[in-house]
C-alpha cells in the first residue's frame, strides 16, 4: 500500500496533477526538499517549495520519475520508506538521482506521508 501511494505520488508529479500526490500527505507532515532548504509543513508548504523552482525555459522537462530499490519497514502504524529515484529529463541535460525517506503513518482513512526528506545525488 506505501509503495503503491508513493507511486501514485510520481505519476501525479509526471502528470502535472498536483492533486494526485497531495491527496497522500498529511496536512502536518514536515517536507525537506533537495532544491529548498528550509523545513516546511503540509501541502501548503509544499506549494511554497513548488513555486520557489526555476520555471519556463529555466526548467527542464521531466520526461520521468521512476521510484527505484524500495527499503519498507512497517511498525504497526508507523512505517519507514526509503527509495532512490532517477528523473530523466527531454533536453540535453544529466539525470537527476534522489535519495528520499518518507515516514508514514496509518490512519482511519489510510497510509499518509507525515515527513520527507529528499536529497539529490
Amino acid at each position: 500500500m506505501i509503495w503503491a501511494a508513493q507511486q501514485e505520488m510520481y505519476a501525479g508529479f509526471e502528470a502535472g496533477t498536483k492533486a494526485r500526490t497531495d491527496q497522500h500527505i498529511h496536512e502536518t507532515a514536515t517536507l525537506w526538499d533537495s532544491g529548498y532548504w528550509d523545513m516546511m509543513r503540509g501541502v501548503e508548504g509544499l506549494e511554497v517549495i513548488r513555486a520557489a523552482r526555476p520555471t519556463g525555459p529555466d526548467q527542464p522537462t521531466v520526461e520521468s520519475l521512476t521510484a527505484l530499490d524500495p527499503v519498507i519497514e512497517v511498525y504497526g502504524e508507523i512505517a519507514i520508506a526509503r527509495h532512490n529515484a532517477r528523473v530523466v529529463y527531454v533536453e540535453d541535460v544529466p539525470d537527476k538521482l534522489i535519495r528520499n525517506t518518507g515516514i508514514w503513518r496509518r490512519f482511519d482513512e489510510g497510509w499518509r506521508l507525515i515527513h520527507n526528506h529528499e536529497e539529490t545525488a
